[in-house]
């Protein structure tokens, strides 16, 4: 299952990068994120995966775990990507907190939760990321169900840092506010477990409440003259194209 992990490999930041935002938002940690390609196992589906997740879901409950998780099901991903059923999604406050959800899983949930999905689907190593908000959202991701999210890889352009990535998602946060649209916006981090020597340097995911929303953004974006997007983010990274997946959560945290 490790060549799953190229759907999900980035480069590392260089320290210049890392520290310039470290600078920035000293105050500020970034959440932790992780990721594994998942296929279900011969004769499984969705709802075995459900039940396990319902039965996870109480043990982490009772610890009292801040950790919250996603499915993300393709939906229109290039033909070159290898074929998955779904990636888990897991998502901490900061990387204390994975910290120690992960050390409960370790000792105690792996041997039990852990044995059941993996019964139900066959996973890559998990890939870790930092990641930082560049755009909340005020919808309430546990009521929406089969909502867009987007991934692609970015390089920074020659002599761009972080720092000027953050300026620029600054300016087209405030275009996005113009056209009342409601996206999420965040970029991701590589941290341990991805590609040795991949091309690209981040992740950069945004999410929408539904498809109309997703389709709204576009439509502006298409419009004749219109060039927020190219005048922003553009002039700091070039992207790939987005792989988009319908998301799905499958559970929220204590406390979230």
């Amino acid at each position: 299952m490790y060549k799953y992990l190229i759907i999900l490999s980035l480069i590392t930041i260089s320290f210049t990068n890392n520290n310039a935002f470290a600078d920035d938002h000293s105050n500020q940690g970034p959440g932790a994120v992780e990721m594994l390609a998942c296929s279900y196992n011969k004769g499984k589906s969705l709802s075995d995966l459900n039940t396990v997740v319902k039965s996870w879901n109480k043990w982490a409950d009772r610890k009292g775990q801040t950790y919250s998780a996603w499915t993300l099901s393709p939906f229109a991903v290039n033909n070159e990507f290898p074929e998955i059923d779904y990636i888990w999604f897991g998502l901490a406050p900061d990387f204390e907190e994975w910290g120690s959800s992960l050390e409960q899983w370790v000792q105690e949930g792996e041997n039990s939760h852990g044995v059941k999905f993996a019964e139900v689907s066959s996973c890559s190593p998990r890939a870790l990321y930092a990641v930082i908000p560049v755009r909340q959202v005020n919808w309430n991701q546990k009521e929406i169900k089969n909502n867009p999210f987007q991934l692609s890889n970015c390089k920074f352009k020659e002599g761009k840092t972080m720092s000027d990535l953050m300026k620029a998602a600054s300016e087209f946060n405030k275009y996005i506010d113009q056209i009342d649209a409601d996206p999420l916006i965040a970029v991701f981090i590589p941290d341990a477990g991805n590609e040795l020597n991949p091309i690209w340097d981040i992740k950069v995911g945004a999410g929408w409440s539904n498809f109309i929303e997703m389709g709204k953004a576009r439509n502006s974006g298409y419009k004749t003259g219109n060039s927020n997007l190219q005048d922003t983010w553009g002039s700091v990274v070039d992207c790939d194209s987005p792989r988009v997946y319908t998301s799905n959560q499958v559970r929220a945290g204590v406390n979230q």
